[in-house]
């Protein structure tokens, strides 16, 4: 019920120095240096002396039930597994359907979205696929995001992709204004998560959106907006116009990218506020290859370690401060998408917490309060994973 982690040096993000952290059941009841408690608690204590404590990542990207199918059925990535999640260093996560809306359903993105909740992490979804019209649960958008609790905004919403449904703008205008509506009468964020591919147009159908209508800029969040160095630049300009932006971790075999840790330095480097930038990683999604003829050459499965293993470098290569980098997968992402009491160690906020080792990898993860993993082994496991076997055991 209780737990005590003793001398640690915590983030929340900021610095807080050298403090205890308790947690009482589900969320953080005090953080301070040198906590006294009464024995009649009993406390389980963790000694994290020399370690580093940072609230638990949130990942607002991920394909929990899969992704890909642009080469056939047998190119669908699986379900996404609680420890996949957990090792990461990842404590909340936002589902999302991207391009095959068709054997995939937000049924079954909801039903799994449940079911890592119940196996120990905090989850919610956007409402469609890349499709406009897009899929709903119930009869519209806006019923989805005014009735249904875990739905947080629309996404992911393609454009400027080969496998895009074309939206002209008045259909993302309506869509948007859809999303704004509902998350009003929900109190949800009702954002707008975009998905950007490489076409040419790139940020120019929000830019019309947002020059012919009412619509605020921070209704869109466009994601993937490092996957080429023409969109980063465009979305350099719409973060300096007060937009939200959303850089994806991982893409080393991206030739015309912007690796995240770069992306964040250069983002400083030139005055701009990481206040408005999130990352997520894209896991489970598929990472397919096209040729200039719009081919398949090849697919891969992405992975949610990218998140971390992104920040850790913008620290230790990059320079960039651990209290400077850290909301752009924490505190910001709460922001942004209105995730109560998440993104940051708080007393009253959720029990979320990473505690790294000296070289900033991952040694313990608590989600809602309940140690996950211990030494960077996972501890708890979903319902129909392969737990590793016991030494000693036959």
């Amino acid at each position: 019920m209780f737990k005590l982690i003793r001398n640690v040096n915590a983030y929340g993000p900021a610095d807080l120095g050298i403090v205890d952290i308790l947690v009482a059941f589900e969320r953080i009841a005090k953080i301070a240096p040198n906590l006294e408690i009464p024995e009649e608690l009993e406390p389980q204590v963790y000694d994290c002396t020399g370690l580093t404590a940072i609230p638990g990542l949130i990942d607002a990207h991920v394909h929990i039930i899969g992704g890909g199918g642009e080469g056939g059925p047998h190119t669908r990535t699986p379900e996404l597994m609680l420890s996949e999640i957990t090792t990461a260093g990842i404590t909340t996560v936002v589902g999302c359907l991207g391009t095959d809306a068709v054997s995939r359903s937000m049924e079954s993105l909801l039903a799994k979205a449940r079911g890592l909740e119940t196996e120990g992490i905090s989850t919610y979804i956007y409402s469609g696929a890349y499709q406009v019209p897009t899929r709903t649960l119930l009869k519209s958008l806006r019923e989805d995001l005014a009735l249904i609790d875990k739905v947080v905004g629309a996404g992911e919403i393609a454009i400027s992709d080969h496998r895009s449904a074309q939206p002209q703008v008045q259909d993302l205008a309506k869509l948007a204004a859809e999303s704004r509506v509902g998350g009003m009468l929900g109190d949800k964020a009702g954002i707008v998560h975009i998905h950007l591919g490489e076409g040419v147009r790139g940020l120019s159908p929000i830019n019309q959106i947002l020059a012919e209508t009412e619509l605020p800029i921070t209704q869109f969040v466009p994601t993937h907006v490092n996957r080429t160095r023409k969109l980063f630049l465009q979305a350099l300009e719409f973060l300096a116009r007060g937009g939200n932006i959303d850089l994806t971790a991982g893409g080393e075999d991206l030739k015309e990218g912007v690796m995240v840790p770069d992306g964040l330095v250069e983002i400083q480097a030139k005055g701009l506020t990481l206040d408005r930038v999130t990352v997520s990683s894209d896991g489970n999604g598929s990472l397919p290859l096209f040729d200039e003829h719009g081919q398949l050459t090849g697919l891969a499965k992405g992975s949610v370690q990218v998140l971390w293993q992104d920040l850790r470098t913008a620290v230790l290569q990059k320079q960039l401060p651990l209290s400077v980098i850290l909301p752009v997968a924490t505190s910001n992402v709460a922001r942004i998408l209105k995730l109560p009491f998440k993104g940051r160690l708080e007393p009253g906020y959720h029990g979320d917490m990473v505690i790294l080792n000296p070289d900033l990898t991952i040694n313990k993860v608590f989600a809602m309060g309940k140690l996950m993993v211990d030494e960077g082994r996972s501890l708890v496991f979903g319902a129909f994973e392969n737990k590793p076997k016991k030494q000693g055991t036959h």
